[in-house]
C-alpha cells in the first residue's frame, strides 16, 4: 500500500483545503485502483480546493472510501455531492426515497418495513447484484456516485468494484482496435428484464422518462486521457450488429473486466462513505437476505454534456 499527502493534483493527489482547515491523505489499498482517504470529516464541509483534489483523486484511483463519517446527514451529504456537478434527481418512482436527490439502497423501505423480494422495489434491489455502471442508461450519464452507510447488519455484505481501465489496458492492441468506435445501447428495461421484470413493472412516469440511450463502448477520461471499457448490466447490444452478437460481446467483455485481478471488495463499516468515478468503474452489490435492517444512502452527479 502507498500513502500520499502532497499539496498537488496528480497521480497521488492529496492536499489541504484552505476553507475548512482539513488535509486529505490518500492510501492506495488495491493493486490498480481504490484509495482510503484519511483526515477529512465530510460533515464539516469541503471547499472548492478540496473538491478539485478529490475530483483528481477519483480520476486517479477510481474509488475512494472515507471511514467514520457518522456525522453526515442528508443536508451535509447533499452539500458535499452537489459541489461535484449537477445532482441527479431520483425520478424512479419504484425506489424513490423521501429526498429528491437520494435513493435508499437496502432491505427496508422509507418507513422501515421489510421490502418484499417480489415487489418492484425488491427486484430493483436485487438488480444491484448485477455488474453495472450507475446511470449509463441515462443521457447525460452519471459521472460520480456517493454511498453512505447509515444502518448495517452485524456482518454487512460487501460491495464489489471493477477497474475498467486496467481491463482495457490488458486487452491486446488488435482487440482494442476492433472495439474502438463501437456504440452500445443502454436501457433500464434490459437490465431489469434479467431480474424477471416486464414493462408492466414500471410506472408511466418511468416509461416516459427512461428511453434507451447510446454510449461508446470505449471512453477516454477527460482528466487523465486514459481509455477504459464502458459497460453495465444496462448495456443491451451493439448498434449495427445483430442483437445476439452484440450481447455476446458485452457478456464477454464484462466477464473479462470482472476477473479477480480487476476487482476490489469493500468491507462496509457504519459511517463509511464510498465515492466512485462511473467513467471507468463498475460495481455490484452482493446478496443479503437477512432480517436485520440494512440502509445505505445513495446520491450522484451527472455529466454536463451527453456522452
Amino acid at each position: 500500500m502507498s500513502t500520499s499527502t502532497a499539496r498537488r493534483v496528480g497521480p497521488a493527489a492529496a492536499g489541504k483545503a484552505c476553507g475548512v482547515n482539513q488535509t486529505a491523505t490518500f492510501q492506495r489499498t488495491n493493486g490498480t485502483f481504490v484509495a482510503q482517504v484519511h483526515g477529512l470529516e465530510l460533515s464539516a464541509g469541503i471547499d472548492k480546493d478540496m473538491v478539485e483534489i478529490l475530483d483528481q483523486a477519483l480520476a486517479t484511483h477510481g474509488v475512494l472510501f472515507f471511514r467514520n463519517q457518522q456525522g453526515l446527514n442528508d443536508d451535509s451529504q447533499q452539500a458535499m455531492i452537489q459541489q461535484f456537478g449537477p445532482p441527479v434527481v431520483t425520478a424512479l418512482k419504484e425506489i424513490a426515497s423521501d429526498h429528491p436527490h437520494f435513493y435508499d439502497i437496502g432491505n427496508v423501505d422509507p418507513e422501515g418495513k421489510p421490502i418484499a423480494e417480489d415487489s418492484a422495489r425488491g427486484m430493483y434491489m436485487r438488480a444491484n447484484e448485477l455488474w453495472h455502471t450507475d446511470g449509463s442508461q441515462n443521457q447525460p450519464p452519471i459521472r460520480l456516485t456517493a454511498l453512505h452507510a447509515r444502518v448495517l447488519p452485524p456482518v454487512p455484505p460487501p460491495t464489489e468494484y471493477a477497474d475498467m481501465r486496467a481491463a482495457w489496458d490488458a486487452l491486446p492492441p488488435s482487440r482494442q482496435r476492433e472495439l474502438e468506435g463501437l456504440v452500445v445501447e443502454h436501457s433500464i428495461y434490459w437490465s431489469r428484464e434479467k431480474m424477471g421484470m416486464s414493462l408492466n413493472s414500471f410506472s408511466a412516469e418511468t416509461l416516459a422518462e427512461r428511453k434507451p440511450v447510446l454510449h461508446p463502448l470505449v471512453r477516454t477520461h477527460p482528466r487523465t486521457g486514459n481509455k477504459s471499457l464502458y459497460l453495465a448490466s444496462h448495456a443491451s447490444h451493439v448498434i449495427g450488429w445483430p442483437i445476439e452478437k452484440g450481447r455476446a460481446l458485452v457478456e464477454e467483455l464484462t466477464a473479462h473486466a470482472t476477473q479477480p485481478q480487476y476487482v476490489y471488495s469493500h468491507q462496509w463499516q457504519v459511517g463509511d462513505l464510498v465515492m466512485w468515478d462511473d467513467t471507468w468503474t463498475m460495481h455490484r452489490a452482493t446478496p443479503y437476505n437477512e432480517a436485520h435492517p440494512r440502509k445505505l444512502r445513495w446520491c450522484a452527479v451527472r455529466e454536463i454534456n451527453p456522452v
